[in-house]
């Protein structure tokens, strides 16, 4: 029996390489965006940092597919209110992250340098924080919508490579959500 798990240890470690090949992980960071139309012609954006980590399968120099958690960073606002019962202050803040998961079409400019393109679908999660003086209270909600992206590979070697790209998501009630990011993969 020893012998048996022994052999197929070896033989795990000799193949995992080969299964390994064209697996590569990414991550980035960058600026996100939340924009929300309250209506009446008023829109509410703001940016905040964003970033993710990821991993990915490469088939083929044309096509991919990765799935990654994406923090869309925060909106925080806050400000001094005024009711009957005399003036209070306030803060809001909302707060979006997603897990995506993707199709990667590749378009190979040269041999170190490729435009690319996403579609996927990605679950958003929602958190808002209110403070009203000294009460406070939470909301969460999340929907899952599509997503599409473009962006600029650079191979620095086989294995590092740097990317920037856009996304958008889908929007959400009168929620918009994007980011511009810079990042890197690595292929195992």
């Amino acid at each position: 029996m020893k012998k048996q798990i022994l052999i197929a240890a070896v033989l795990s470690a000799l193949t995992l390489p080969a299964m390994a090949e064209g697996f590569y992980l990414a991550g980035d960071v960058g600026q996100g965006k939340i924009e929300v139309d309250a209506g009446n012609g008023f829109t509410t954006s703001k940016t905040d940092t964003t970033y993710s980590i990821g991993a990915g399968y490469d088939f083929n120099k044309f096509f991919a597919v990765e799935v990654a958690y994406r923090d869309l960073g925060s909106i925080r606002d806050n400000g001094i209110g005024s009711d009957d019962a005399g003036d209070y202050n306030w803060t809001d803040k909302v707060t979006a992250t997603a897990f995506q998961a993707s199709v990667v079409g590749k378009l190979p400019l040269s041999d170190v340098l490729s435009v690319y393109g996403r579609l996927g679908i990605a679950k958003l999660d929602v958190e808002e924080k209110v403070r009203i003086d000294s009460d406070s209270f939470s909301y969460d909600d999340s929907t899952t919508k599509g997503l599409f992206g473009v962006g600029l590979n650079y191979d620095i070697t086989p294995e590092f490579a740097i990317r920037a790209e856009y996304n958008q998501y889908a929007k959400w009630d009168d929620t918009k959500l994007s980011a511009l990011t810079v990042g890197a993969t690595y292929h195992f």
